[in-house]
């Protein structure tokens, strides 16, 4: 390798200030056959913690596989929160075998002593409080409280305020457990990845099952206290931008699939294959012309008739003909009303004789009865009519009857006056539309002559249209794109500049990953990590750059060591307790296993008392000092059954 400009950060840990343990600690858990009978009672410290099945050492000595480990580590989960201990295949047969079994733990938070219980029976129930002992549950009645109040006082005292920085695929709800994914990786995952945590074959119900590997770095940020609530706002504003810009994208390819379909469309049709169109409203313009010319040809008329003037003229001619159809009716109202009016004038004109002759024989009365002159009656006296004779009632009817019939020659005179100019409009109204109803009649005679080739030539006009559309949507569109695509680099740089403001955080953690990786590989090997816009990258350099499989299963027991060690210096949301499961079996090799042991025992004792809990289960021995207390809490083996961790066959 070449020379180093700066010198390389070598193995020197400066803890927290006032820290004297743990965050978080798991000082005990006991199994339980029943309520008082102890299957196992096992014992941790904070430190450096090993549980060993030993491989078979000869031909007749029992495999270590099979002994408990893993269902340890997932009763060590179970204990912290987690909602299952098992898979559900060998849930169930525990279930069956222990009916009233129970697996309890004593856990130290912040100082204080928290007592766990819950049952492993296919009858839930989970018992959590704050202080007292594992031994004193049995002895009086506990009311159930689920393990809420444990998970509540870890996420208020660990987590702080990382649980709104959560995605919303986890949710702040569930935030210690996604944590607690991390920090128990399930053996399933072979330590594949630094993002793979859960595999979906344990039946863990973790809420990082099947999550992207942006939403568990976005965990892993939150918790390293590498990411602002600022930086998930513009990441949830990038991801609705993200989505548009792709939406517009898909809508632009339609949109220019359709062009060109639109384009060789009419292009053919107009016998243009050969040219090519500049995609602006000049193209709109020359088809435009060219399908007028074309549908005039078709229909033989001036070129300055197109469809649309055809359409103009059977509009115009509907019009006329409204229009000569109130005009008619408005004359037959008229001519209703003369003829009314002159039906109604002999009727008044007939009853003026016969007042008239009534007034005269009211002037010389004779009597209707004895024809005896009224005056001589009245003087001598009649003894049979009782009419009497009024004259000025008569003289006022004929008057009235004389003015009625002047009035009435007076309204027909004046509506005989509106008819001749309404008889003139009539007349205009159907010439117009007669003219305009054989204009059309001539237009669509010819259409009817050349149906097949109108018919094209309108549906031509028609294609030209739909292009002209097609090509002012592709333009919005476009703009539209243009405009998301700016908005969301401009999102994009707001996130690396948040991102570039948890430079500090990401340096310490490649030093340590650098540091970690030198401690368990001998040689010249280097590390780095870095955080960009394509997410967390782990490099190792060992005589070039590596990347294998033991490669990757190195990188992420280094990552997750170095994270312990940063939680011991710097006040991060990590509680400071770490599983991993028979990391020997992710491919890494005997040296490196060796000194991954040596490397514990070096950060437990680089401060005056541990400020971490580190559990390491391994079927390969462990190196000889290693082997006993205070490092080995729990010894099983694969058979006989009573050395197994259940001390049963299932």
């Amino acid at each position: 390798m070449p020379p180093e400009l700066f010198p390389r950060p070598t193995f020197s840990l400066n803890p927290e200030a006032g820290r004297t343990g743990p965050k978080l600690w798991v000082k005990r858990i006991v199994i339980w056959r029943e309520p008082n009978v102890v299957l196992r009672d096992i014992p941790m410290r904070p430190g450096f913690n090993i549980v060993w099945s030993p491989d078979s050492q000869t031909e007749d000595s029992p495999i270590g596989h099979g002994g408990g480990k893993t269902t340890f580590c997932r009763l060590f989960r179970f204990c912290l929160g987690e909602d299952t201990f098992a898979s559900d295949d060998l849930r169930h047969r525990i279930g069956e075998v222990f009916p009233k079994g129970c697996v309890g733990a004593e856990i130290i938070l912040d100082s204080k002593v928290w007592i766990v219980l819950r049952s492993l029976g296919h009858r839930r129930r989970d018992v959590v409080q704050e202080g007292g002992s594992l031994d004193d549950l049995f002895s009086g009645e506990h009311q159930a409280t689920g393990m809420a109040p444990l998970v509540d006082a870890i996420t208020q005292s660990i987590l702080g305020d990382s649980p709104k920085l959560m995605p919303s695929s986890i949710g702040s709800e569930s935030a210690w457990k996604a944590l607690l994914a991390w920090i128990t990786r399930d053996q399933e995952c072979r330590f594949s990845h630094v993002l793979n945590w859960r595999s979906p074959e344990s039946n863990s119900s973790s809420p990082v099952v099947n999550r992207s590997g942006e939403d568990k770095l976005l965990v892993v940020r939150a918790i390293l206290g590498a990411l602002s609530i600022n930086e998930v706002a513009a990441q949830q504003q990038e991801e609705l931008q993200s989505k548009n810009v792709t939406g517009k994208k898909s809508d632009l390819d339609r949109l220019k699939w359709q062009l060109e379909r639109a384009r060789v469309n009419v292009y053919t049709k107009l016998r243009r294959d050969g040219e090519a169109l500049s995609g602006t409203p000049v193209d709109v313009v020359l088809l435009k012309k060219a399908a007028t010319e074309q549908f005039s040809k078709a229909l033989n008329l001036p070129e300055r008739v197109s469809s649309v003037d055809v359409e103009k003229a059977r509009r115009e001619r509907d019009v006329a003909k409204n229009e000569f159809n109130r005009l008619q009716g408005e004359l037959k109202l008229l001519n209703g009303r003369i003829e009314e009016k002159q039906k109604i004038r002999p009727a008044i004109a007939a009853e003026l004789p016969e007042a008239h002759a009534r007034l005269l024989n009211e002037n010389n009365p004779v009597c209707p009865i004895c024809k005896v002159g009224i005056d001589k009656a009245l003087a001598e006296g009649c003894g049979i009519s009782t009419e009497t004779c009024d004259l000025h009632s008569l003289q006022m009817e004929i008057s009235r009857k004389r003015e009625l019939l002047r009035a009435l020659e007076q309204e027909i005179s004046s509506l005989r006056q509106e008819e001749p100019a309404l008889n003139a409009e009539v007349a205009d109204a159907q010439n117009l539309f007669d003219e305009l109803d054989a204009s059309l009649r001539k237009i669509e005679q010819s259409m009817d002559v050349s149906s097949k080739s109108v018919r094209e030539s309108q549906k031509l006009s028609e294609d030209v249209e739909e292009y002209e559309a097609l090509l002012a949507e592709y333009d919005e569109a476009q703009s539209e794109a243009s405009k998301n695509e700016d908005a969301l680099e401009k999102t994009r740089l707001s996130i690396a500049k948040h991102r570039d403001a948890s430079f500090t955080i990401i340096l310490s953690l490649s030093n340590w990953f650098d540091i970690v990786l030198r401690e368990l590989v001998p040689g010249d090997i280097r590390g780095s990590a870095k955080l960009d816009g394509n997410g967390l990258k782990l490099n190792v350099e060992l005589g070039g750059y590596r990347s294998t499989v033991a490669i990757e299963s190195l990188k992420v027991v280094a990552f997750d060591l170095a994270v312990l060690a940063m939680s011991m210096e710097k006040s991060l949301y990590f509680p400071g307790v770490l599983i991993h499961d028979s990391p020997r079996e992710a491919d890494l090799s005997e040296e490196i296993y060796k000194r991954l042991f040596l490397f514990a025992e070096k950060l437990e004792k680089s401060t005056s008392a541990p400020l971490f809990q580190y559990i390491l289960t391994t079927t390969t021995a462990p190196p000889k000092a290693f082997q006993t207390r205070p490092w080995l809490c729990l010894e099983v083996k694969g058979a006989p059954a009573e050395q197994r961790l259940l001390k049963v066959d299932l």
